[in-house]
């Protein structure tokens, strides 16, 4: 029996809405980045420090944020980096998912190109290669939505959408992050409700988007009665998607509740929100190159098109369970969840305060897709290939002498040309329920004057049921919307399905496990801020456990239809037994900062902090295949070697009528990422060990108005915004051969040290000049968004080069009289071709006869919304 140690099958991500063009690339990008740093830096010389904000200037640094923060600070005085964006903002930066919110805080990548949901999260200067988003977290009202950052099949933005609820969104990366709530070290994003005040207001919009998307938005907030105040509200929309499936491609909606209760010395809220929403999620389709530069595949636009089609929408698969279960991939990657919060705020005399964040949530986040495996073939070769395998002696996965009998046709009868194009994707169906109970509890005193103590606890139990059924493979024409292929053979008077009737090409193997895992997180921390004339300082230790226990079924061959049915004579099904997976750990976490207030609106910081990432239920998975006859209960290695990162970053910030500028330079130092150093015959040439990578980057939040000071209104509403990231990020300490297998089948020894991290773009830009006209019947508001992403490579071989693209955005927004609004907003106006990730399921150059497969963002799309206030 061979024993096989999974540590996720991942599921390959999307991307920001943003194409590809190649703009003579880096040095566009980079004179662009010099311009707007160089005219920001200019106007805030010219403005010099003494040059106060005016009134209806947004006073950004004095905004109280209370994300990694025990007691709630202004940004001037916080020692690391985060990001607060309103309602208004974020609306205007036209996300297409929760997740690409996140991007408006530089360094972050989302790759947000599949869906609505299951979106790889990277952070600058973490090695996470498109691995789902173990360095980035997710909190509504500072809970954590779940004990661990990811899983498998799981990002935390799946647990969230952004509707009228939201109030703001705070994006934290590092610093004391690492203290707080889940510890997380990468990056957090925590979503603030609204909640309800002594005024009732409220909205409703309808919004229409080109591709037949209708949404409504409503929203609702007052006082009940004295000292009681709610608020009700949320979204439900039906969407047909720029890639339509030939069904609808989203539907659902959330609603969220918040009650609120005002007392002597402080406050309580609770919240409920109900989430329900189907996603049509996408892996890989295939593109061109020429001369370096990708565009669209003939017959085949991914900008607006899909393989998914009502042909391929349904299919009976293996069960880890048993028998056949149907995959209806309309179903997508969605959630169906509920939530229930509560938040309490208390201070008492003699500088002693308290709080407390609780919520407990769980449902399901169901995966039921189409993933794409190698790159397109004629129907007669792949045929072929049915009949051959290697190395030798094998067994090819039909008779070599039952090939030349093979005919293919569709699900109609009409015959399917032997020079057509075909291709095979996988057909995943993954079951996933949750349960998650987390809560934070902080006693904080004024010890005297300036300096304050807070004591925390942090605790968080959560669960992971789930069963998955990978490995199933359909035939299909490479086209879009395409049709199943069915394959059959006839001999000596038998016929053999080398298919099954929907053209399931292959069912033998495969991944159809049974995993539950169970796990808990205790953490406690102590905090000490001290003001200092104008320092403030503040230093942080945590000391954090976890239980965590997981059993994955074993598997054995199981032959599940008859001796004629040869694609489903060899399926991996449990066996009855388990293998046990475990991590017990203890780790402490520490962050220091100081801050340094030249005025009340500019100043500058350090900080030092280190984080580490325990494992989650992937991480210690394992199961054995062997016949069924000799299974037996085992065991996993247990506590693996941890993640772990040392974060080294410094700031400055200055606001005034003229500009505003957030700059920070950051060293990330990461290491734990675990191995065993082998040569290219894949023998052991040392001990285990682990490798990292190191990050130096600097990221910039600032906005320039250069006609602040003018008494024409128009000019001096005029602003440029930027949000930029610039890093170099490189693996290290790599030994021996990265051993991949290319798009030919062979294995190849990789080189590693000195690659840029795999997914992450050596550079990200967003520019955005607005303006605003004040009018007889109210306002108008307009602006662009310019996107440049650099370069980006599939993975750590860095022979699969992404390149480089850029994304065109507008929007106008016309507030009429105290009541009305119409938003019309564009994205990707241009139509670029821009890929976020390449093909996952082959390692080194994707790239055959110049065709490759990897997703692009989606093409042109736009919305207008309708929306009255009160």
């Amino acid at each position: 029996m061979s024993q096989k140690y999974n540590k996720g099958l991942r599921a390959s991500a999307r991307s920001v809405r943003t194409p590809a063009v190649n703009l003579r690339t880096r040095a566009v990008a980079a004179n662009t980045l010099a311009a707007a740093v160089a005219g920001i830096l200019y106007c805030a010389g010219g403005a010099y420090a003494a040059d106060e904000p005016t009134a209806d200037t947004s006073n950004a640094l004095n905004e109280i944020v209370v994300t990694a923060s025990a007691q709630g600070v202004k940004k001037l005085d916080a020692s690391y980096n985060i990001v607060s964006l309103n309602q208004e903002e974020i609306q205007n930066a036209n996300p297409a998912s929760a997740a690409e919110i996140f991007k408006l805080s530089p360094g972050i990548w989302p790759e947000a190109s599949g869906g609505q949901t299951g979106v790889n999260i990277d952070v600058a200067g973490f090695p996470n290669g498109g691995g789902d988003s173990p360095y980035f977290s997710t909190m509504i009202q500072g809970s954590p939505l779940y004990g661990v950052a990811s899983l498998s099949f799981l990002d935390s933005s799946t647990l969230v959408r952004f509707d009228d609820t939201v109030e703001r969104v705070e994006i934290v990366q590092g610093g004391p992050g690492a203290i707080f709530g889940q510890g997380q070290a990468g990056a957090t994003a925590n979503f603030i409700l609204r909640t309800g005040s002594d005024k009732t207001a409220g909205s409703v919009g309808f919004t229409y988007g080109s591709e037949g998307s209708e949404r409504v938005d409503a929203f609702y907030s007052g006082k009940i009665i004295d000292g009681w105040y709610g608020s009700i509200g949320g979204f439900y929309r039906v969407d047909d998607g720029v890639r339509n499936p030939q069904y609808t491609s989203d539907i659902g909606g959330q609603l969220t509740a918040t009650l609120k209760h005002d007392l002597d010395n402080g406050s309580v809220m609770f919240w409920y929100r109900r989430l329900s929403d189907k996603n049509q999620w996408v892996a890989d389709f295939p593109y061109t190159v020429s001369n370096g530069k990708v565009s669209a595949y003939p017959g085949f636009n991914q900008l607006n098109s899909t393989y998914n089609s009502k042909q391929l929408q349904n299919f009976l698969i293996p069960s880890p369970s048993g028998g056949w279960e149907n995959d209806d991939i309309s179903n997508g990657r969605g959630a169906d969840l509920n939530y229930f919060g509560s938040s309490l705020d208390l201070k008492f005399s003699n500088g002693w305060s308290i709080s407390n964040s609780f919520l407990f949530d769980g449902g399901y986040t169901n995966t039921q897709a189409l993933v794409n495996n190698g790159n397109p073939q004629t129907l007669s070769a792949f045929t072929t290939a049915l009949g051959q395998c290697s190395p030798t002696p094998c067994t090819p996965k039909v008779p070599t002498a039952l090939i030349p009998f093979v005919q293919a046709h569709y699900a109609n009868g009409l015959p399917v040309d032997p020079t057509q194009s075909v291709i095979t994707e996988q057909v995943w169906l993954v079951r996933k329920k949750l349960t998650n109970i987390t809560d934070e509890f902080r006693l904080a005193k004024e010890v005297f004057d300036g300096n304050t103590l807070t004591f925390g606890v942090y605790a968080a139990h959560y669960t992971d049921n789930d069963g998955w059924s990978l490995g199933s493979n359909v035939l299909m024409n490479n086209v879009p919307n395409a049709s199943p292929i069915i394959l059959q053979a006839t001999q000596g008077g038998n016929i053999y399905n080398v298919t099954s009737p929907q053209g399931i090409v292959s069912a033998n193997g495969g991944y159809q496990i049974l995993e539950q895992g169970k796990a808990t997180n205790i953490a406690v921390y102590l905090s000490d801020s001290w003001k200092i004339s104008s320092w403030l300082f503040d230093a942080s230790v945590r000391l954090e456990h976890i239980d965590l226990d997981q059993q994955t079924t074993n598997l054995s061959p199981t032959q599940m239809g008859s001796v004629f049915d040869l694609w489903d004579n060899k399926v991996s099904l449990p066996n009855g037994t388990y293998s046990h997976g475990r991590e017990h750990n203890t780790m402490p976490t520490f962050s220091v900062g100081a801050n340094y207030e030249f005025s009340d609106h500019m100043s500058a910081y350090v900080r030092v902090n280190d984080g580490v990432f325990f494992d989650n239920f992937d991480g210690v998975r394992c199961n054995v295949t062997g016949p069924a006859s000799a299974a037996v209960n085992g065991s996993c290695a247990s506590n693996p070697p941890l993640n772990k990162v040392q974060n080294y970053e410094g700031g400055f910030k200055i606001q005034n009528r003229y500009t505003y500028i957030d700059l920070a330079v950051y060293d990330k130092e990461f290491k734990g990422l675990s191995f065993t150093p082998v040569d290219i015959q894949n023998v052991q040439i040392g001990p285990k060990t682990v490798y990292g990578s190191t990050s130096k980057g600097a990221r910039l939040v600032g906005s320039v108005n250069p006609g602040a000071g003018s008494d024409v209104q128009a000019v001096r509403d005029f602003k440029i915004t930027v949000n930029a990231n610039y890093e170099n990020a490189k693996y290290k300490d790599f030994l021996g051969c990265a051993i991949y297998t290319n798009i030919t089948g062979q294995k190849v020894c990789g080189v590693i040290n000195g690659n840029q991290l795999s997914r992450l773009p050596k550079m990200q830009i967003r520019v955005t000049p607005s303006d605003k006209q004040v009018m007889s019947w109210g306002t108008l508001t307009e602006f662009v968004g310019y996107e440049h992403i650099g370069q980006h490579y599939q993975d750590f071989t860095n022979l699969n080069p992404l390149g480089s693209y850029y994304d065109l955005g507008a929007g106008i927004v016309a507030d009429i009289g105290d009541n009305w609004q119409i938003r019309l907003l564009g994205s990707n106006l241009t139509n670029q071709f821009g890929l976020t990730e390449g093909n996952a399921r082959v390692g080194g150059n994707a790239v055959q006869n110049n065709v490759g497969f990897g997703r692009s963002i989606v093409g042109r799309e736009g919305s207008i919304e309708l929306k009255y206030k009160f």
